[in-house]
């Protein structure tokens, strides 16, 4: 498959994926495309809304908004986070927040719209029951799939459901009567606090931090990207306020995902590119000094003319690994797949390394799980992965350290195979992280750029991950999981 289909595919798989309705149209309204999540959540199939009018979905007394919604769009214009009124096909009232972008063609041109609806239904369901029922409210909250915090005017929080405390880690009665920023990065709480009394004076149904990157903070100190949706309702004990809050790690995750691997696939067809401009005339260049090397040896050359052909040809065969590393990064040939052992294949790289390694003071430890079950893949590709983990942790150890393997089954996803490959080395920089799997990308004086690169491919390819933590002086981890043979995974 071309890098570009596969592109293609891999965004149509996260659009078909996604649980919110996503829907195109013309200009004129007219559907164009319809997921799942439009299917689930409005009850029509994509037969039968491909090439309806939009308002086949929208109530009569709202015509007039997707009127309004349509011009902006022509203008160029976004609609974000609108909150309105949907209808199902057996014509249930949908309550959606909506988010529309224009659609351009490759000239720039405005040629239809995207349109996201997400179902509020929960959310309006939830207040309006605070307001009618305490022990209806109760109910909604406790089956509620988004965490949910009611809070005073004080900041204090009055109510959590069931998902707070499997999202924060808190007992529900460790959180109620506690400040509502106590769920917040220590960095964010004081700026939090002057949102919060802002709510307060001119409260109304909103998304917070719209534009921003928003963190909430776990009871362990992990920070997660978030999304709040704020809402009130006015009680006998005073005004209060509803957060809606739904962590969207996995989404952004998905979404770097999606980002590298359209990066990465540019990059490869203009890497095969170089690599094959490259190739023929750094060979020439190579042999040439070869051969006037090998004259040298029966007619010696003036001054230190010897020595400079030696660097030249030194410097020449850099190149040629350069461009053997672009060939490899831009690989398009298909694998020979098979029954990988994973321990297996880890003793058998270490048989490269372990005995130079060792010379130079640096301990390989295993922590290898017997019996694990295999996975399908290509021995030589995986290896070469093993390999280049292996060789980094050995260059940022130097001369003293301890480097770990480690393989075992993922606690709590049956059928999924790990390998962690941790040292004890300065660790990486915070600031540098998150450049580890960029092509071209490296901190060492003669490196390429290119092995995390490859490797993060080849892991992909495989239909795997591949992860890195690290602190500065705390050493480096990378996290390979891979599906067992016969186990599904997503594409």
């Amino acid at each position: 498959m071309r890098p570009e289909d596969e592109i293609a595919a891999r965004l149509a798989a996260i659009v078909e994926s996604s649980d919110d309705a996503i829907v195109g149209m013309t200009l004129d309204g007219v559907i164009t495309s319809w997921n799942r999540g439009a299917e689930k959540l409005f009850g029509y199939t994509v037969e039968e809304v491909i090439g309806q009018p939009i308002r086949v979905i929208i109530p009569e007394d709202r015509y007039n908004e997707e009127d309004e919604v349509l011009a902006r769009i022509k203008r160029g214009k976004s609609v974000e986070h609108f909150e309105t009124v949907r209808v199902s096909k057996d014509g249930r009232p949908v309550h959606v927040s909506l988010m529309v972008s224009p659609i351009r063609d490759a000239a720039g041109q405005i040629i239809g719209a995207s349109k996201i609806a997400r179902d509020i239904t929960e959310r309006m369901r939830v207040a309006e029951a605070l307001i009618h029922s305490e022990t209806q409210a109760r109910a909604i909250l406790e089956a509620a799939s988004q965490a949910i915090l009611i809070v005073d005017e004080r900041g204090s929080i009055a109510s959590v459901n069931r998902k707070t405390e499997e999202m924060f880690g808190y007992p529900r009665e460790a959180l109620v009567g506690q400040s509502v920023e106590v769920l917040l990065p220590e960095s964010l709480r004081s700026r939090h606090m002057e949102h919060r009394a802002s709510f307060f004076r001119d409260p109304r149904v909103r998304p917070m931090g719209q534009g921003l990157d928003l963190l909430a903070c776990r009871r362990d100190g992990k920070e997660f990207p978030v999304e709040i949706s704020l809402s009130y309702v006015e009680t006998d004990s005073g005004l209060r306020a509803l957060a809606f809050v739904t962590d969207i790690s996995q989404r952004r995750a998905m979404e770097r995902a999606s980002r590298q691997a359209e990066r990465l696939a540019a990059l490869g067809r203009l890497a095969a590119g170089i690599a094959h401009e490259v190739n023929n005339p750094i060979g020439i260049i190579s042999s040439r000094i070869e051969i006037m090397l090998l004259d040298a040896e029966n007619s010696p050359l003036l001054g230190r003319m010897t020595d400079d052909l030696k660097v030249l040809h030194r410097h020449a065969q850099r190149v040629v690994r350069i461009a053997q590393g672009l060939l490899s990064f831009a690989r398009e040939s298909s694998r020979e797949l098979g029954p990988v052992d994973l321990n297996h294949l880890v003793e058998e790289t270490l048989l490269l390394v372990e005995k130079e390694s060792s010379k130079i003071g640096i301990t390989i430890r295993r922590a290898l799980t017997p019996d694990l079950p295999a996975i399908l893949g290509d021995a030589n590709a995986l290896e070469q992965v093993v390999l280049n983990l292996l060789t980094n942790a050995r260059d940022a150890l130097g001369t003293d350290g301890v480097i770990t393997m480690e393989t075992d089954l993922v606690p709590g996803r049956p059928g999924t195979v790990r390998l962690i490959v941790r040292d004890t080395g300065p660790g990486i920089p915070p600031e540098l992280l998150p450049r580890v799997f960029e092509p071209f990308f490296t901190t060492k004086p003669e490196g390429t750029g290119l092995g995390l690169s490859i490797s993060y491919g080849i892991v992909r390819e495989h239909k795997g991950t591949i992860d890195v933590e690290s602190l500065p002086g705390q050493g480096t981890t990378f996290i390979l999981t891979f599906p067992a043979v016969g186990q599904d995974w997503p594409s």
